[in-house]
């Protein structure tokens, strides 16, 4: 490896995490100030840091571009593939990917289970925002006000005895699955089936999508489907991850 080379993207690296001095920079990578000088000139001349006012360098411009031009050139499914076929490997269950398109969550990817399971999930569908596992947990993560807004919109009608039919508790339990991190169906769409699911996150934090686990009730009860949260949590935070998603 370029010693040259290795230095500059080390020197990146450790600005990344903020705003730094030469001094810094030179005591981060062990060498003469002039020389972390002369990589952060190198390194200011194509805009990759920037110089502020107090002399320390932060990420410039062009950081910036190339890191929205290669969030732009991923696709979501070719990321969450091996997750998600490691996550059913785990669980020997169903897991679904969707994303938010326009009004609607829409399934873009299934990993079938080696048991056979009949459910309304298949690639390119709808997912009812209020009652199914992937909408609850892509819901409970976007800002409040589009949260409200698309709440609001829907119609929150009863697929089974156990759907959430008033805004107020649709934005209590979207809610609680914020706070604990994933979003839970509990029969909520489909009598027979339950469903564990994960927000995927940009690296702004801004919802990508989401990933799940859908069980069938008579072969597996609550307290089982919640062992299943672990792996979920290592899938989704690890598309989340490739996403460039650093979590706090």
């Amino acid at each position: 490896m370029s010693q040259t080379v290795d230095r500059a993207v080390r020197s990146l690296l450790f600005i990344a995490d903020g705003p730094r001095s030469v001094r810094d920079v030179a005591q981060h990578l062990d060498v003469h100030p002039t020389t972390a000088l002369r990589i952060l000139q190198t390194l200011h001349s194509w805009r990759l840091v920037d110089k502020r006012a107090d002399g320390d360098y932060r990420l410039g411009a062009t950081i910036l571009d190339l890191g929205q031009r290669a969030l732009e050139s991923l696709d979501l499914r070719d990321v969450a593939a091996p997750f998600m076929q490691k996550l059913g490997d785990a669980t020997n269950e169903t897991v679904h990917l969707a994303i938010l398109e326009n009004q609607n969550v829409v399934y873009i990817d299934k990993v079938d289970s080696r048991r056979p399971v009949r459910m309304y999930s298949r690639v390119g569908i709808v997912a009812p925002l209020h009652c199914t596992g992937v909408a609850k947990a892509i819901l409970a993560f976007v800002p409040p006000a589009q949260q409200r807004r698309l709440v609001e919109s829907t119609d929150l009608h009863a697929f089974t005895p156990h759907t959430l039919t008033t805004p107020e508790s649709l934005l209590a339990d979207l809610a609680a699955a914020r706070e604990r991190g994933y979003a839970i169906d509990d029969e909520e769409h489909e009598l027979g089936i339950r469903c564990v699911s994960a927000p995927i996150l940009y690296a702004d934090g801004n919802v990508a999508g989401s990933v799940s686990v859908s069980v069938s009730t008579a072969r597996i009860n609550y307290e089982k489907l919640l062992a299943f949260v672990g792996p979920l949590l290592d899938a989704a935070h690890g598309i989340s991850r490739e996403l460039g998603h650093r979590r706090r």
